[in-house]
């Protein structure tokens, strides 16, 4: 018969060989956690067929497998398994048998054939270098070509006019530069020509920007729109947040009676319940109250979104849901008594206790 094992980081086995335990804190299961974190009836384990499961009781802190919480799973080898804060290695028997089958008929190991490298041919011998071949001599360079001789001298005759053709003051032999044309008489009136400035043609970038334009009346309407908005909305936040403070207090009473109805301290939780609650609802009317409704008894998370204090009183509404899921709808009633806040009527769904 394949058996669970449960193995703690330290400490003793916990050795299961029956079909189906009880796991809690009580002393009436058959596995006793004795651990706050553990409820009095927190998980069942159960043998079906080959396989154990691990059922959740609605636990208040929860069972866990590899770290998810469950409500129902199969178990195997190697995983954690978790009830609040107390871990576990399981170990199933039938399993490390059915894994050492699966390995004795595995098929042998495949022989690896490498693949042979090709033989590469043999390398020839590196060749000779060339022998260098002398370059044939240059022939001598031709001696250059002897200077063109100079003109002959001009004639004289040619070169020099007759003699009653010569202007007066020059000399017969000689030629005698032409004289520089005489300056040109500035007419009367006449002004020296002026200089044009052209100035400078603006860049086309500059030359086609279309004028700036003012911002529109519709953007200022826009702005001060937004502007009215955000105003409304900052104060929104501090009148709800100023609401949320002065209430503060009076859920967190709420809030420690529910933490101690989960932890099953129902003394703790009827004590914080006013003496003229007490004197309407006993002890035992109050036991059954809390056991007709889950939100109370397995409570996982409470909302309250309608809050309310006026000196001394209060009232708060909202939903209490359970570690199931079941959401119930609540209304409590609460007075000072002593500079503390305490219950004074508990409704679901609008019915009193009372």
């Amino acid at each position: 018969m394949a058996s669970l094992r449960l193995i703690p980081p330290s400490g003793t086995t916990i050795e299961i060989d029956q079909d189906q335990v009880l796991v809690g804190r009580e002393t009436t299961c058959d596995v006793v956690l004795n651990d706050g974190s553990v409820s009095r009836k927190h998980a069942r384990l159960e043998k079906r067929g080959r396989t154990w499961m691990v059922l959740d009781q609605g636990s208040a802190n929860g069972t866990f497998v590899d770290s998810q919480r469950i409500a129902e799973t199969a178990l195997r080898t190697g995983q954690e398994l978790r009830f609040g804060a107390m871990s576990f290695r399981v170990e199933v028997e039938g399993e490390e048998v059915i894994a050492a089958t699966m390995l004795t008929d595995a098929p042998p190991e495949a022989t690896v054939v490498q693949p042979m490298t090709p033989a590469l041919p043999p390398s020839r011998p590196p060749a000779a270098p060339p022998v260098p071949v002398p370059a044939p001599p240059r022939p001598a360079a031709a001696p250059p070509p002897p200077p063109p001789p100079p003109p002959p001298p001009a004639s004289r005759s040619a070169a020099v006019p007759p003699t009653g053709s010569l202007p007066p003051g020059s000399i017969p032999g000689r030629v005698s530069p032409a004289p520089p044309p005489p300056p040109r008489p500035a007419s009367p009136g006449s002004r020296p020509p002026a200089r044009l400035s052209i100035p400078a043609s603006p860049p086309p970038e500059a030359a086609m920007a279309p004028p700036k334009k003012g911002k529109g009346p519709l953007f200022w309407i826009a702005t001060g729109c937004c502007g009215c908005l955000l105003l409304g909305m900052v104060l929104s936040a501090l009148i709800g947040g100023f609401a949320f403070h002065m209430t503060s207090d009076a859920v967190a009473a709420v809030r420690a009676q529910l933490a101690d109805i989960k932890a099953g301290n129902l003394d703790a939780a009827y004590d914080r319940c006013t003496s003229e609650y007490k004197a309407r609802v006993s002890r035992e009317e109050f036991e059954v109250l809390v056991s007709r409704h889950a939100g109370l008894r397995e409570n996982a998370d409470s909302t309250f979104w309608k809050r309310s204090v006026e000196n001394s009183r209060g009232e708060i509404s909202g939903v209490l849901t359970s570690t199931s899921g079941t959401k119930e709808a609540v209304t409590y009633k609460l007075e000072k008594e002593g500079g503390a806040w305490k219950i004074s009527d508990i409704e679901f769904a609008g019915q009193s206790q009372t």
